[in-house]
């Protein structure tokens, strides 16, 4: 009897490869996340305030070197910043409308609070430390 070119040893192992290979390429950060939004970026560790819309969310990159940082604003000058960062596993977030999503394993995020909307995360987005002076936004390190 003639032996297959492919035992079922082999063709076995070739869904399992598949998988490890796609699980590898979902983690691979390819994007820098962001969706359908631009990240504004800062000049050093400041962004005009005049850049930074009233009453919605934006992803900032300050002075063009991670990490990324999320700003929300209110009116004025009420500007909060969160980590631009999934807590599950690192990977950068996509920003859609009015929530942050992770392309790496799916975890979704409200863009107003950092809350955690959907896991694997459990945790919320961690605080940033900004100000505004004047009319810039500073990232206090």
């Amino acid at each position: 009897m003639e032996r297959p070119c492919l035992s079922r040893r082999h063709a076995l192992l070739i869904p399992a490869t598949a998988a490890g290979l796609g699980g590898l390429a979902a983690c691979a950060p390819e994007d820098q996340g962001f969706g359908t939004a631009e990240p504004l970026r800062g000049q050093d560790d400041t962004i005009p305030l005049s850049e930074i819309p009233e009453q919605a969310s934006t992803l900032v990159n300050f002075g063009g070197q991670e990490p990324f940082v999320l700003l929300v604003r209110g009116t004025g000058e009420d500007v909060v910043g969160y980590s631009g960062y999934c807590t599950h596993n690192g990977c950068a977030l996509r920003q859609e409308e009015a929530e942050l999503d992770c392309p790496c394993h799916g975890s979704r995020f409200d863009a107003a609070t950092g809350d955690v909307l959907a896991g694997p995360a459990t945790r919320q987005l961690p605080t940033v430390e900004v100000a505004v002076e004047g009319d810039v936004v500073r990232r206090v390190r």
